[in-house]
């Protein structure tokens, strides 16, 4: 059954760090905060981009963040506050089916 309001879907942010101490620390404080449901942090990544003119390449480590979209833009806010970096990666993209079980849960384990 479709979600039918736009504050129970279930978001899913994407932010990269430098290392994994940063990602698992970004992780464990925004659970702590009670601000996301769930945080992954992935096997490192290897990145290409382009920063300050140059092109550039980096190993990263990608962490998914899980939220319910009432929680989007605390979520925001606190992760630009705590990133490491001064541009973090931050792309936030809505899930387009969440099990209803799953999201309840996601809505009582974010405050």
């Amino acid at each position: 059954m479709p979600v039918s309001n736009t504050e129970d879907r279930l978001l899913l942010g994407f932010t990269t760090t430098e290392n994994r101490e940063d990602a698992e620390r970004l992780a464990s404080d925004s659970i702590a905060a009670g601000l996301v449901a769930c945080a992954q942090v992935d096997a490192p990544v290897r990145s290409f981009f382009s920063w300050e003119g140059k092109r550039e390449e980096a190993t990263e480590y990608r962490l998914l963040l899980k939220f319910v979209s009432s929680r989007r833009e605390a979520v925001t806010d606190w992760l630009q506050r705590h990133h490491p970096y001064d541009t973090p990666e931050w792309i936030v993209v809505a899930a387009e089916y969440t099990s209803e079980k799953y999201l309840q849960w996601a809505r009582e384990v974010s405050t």
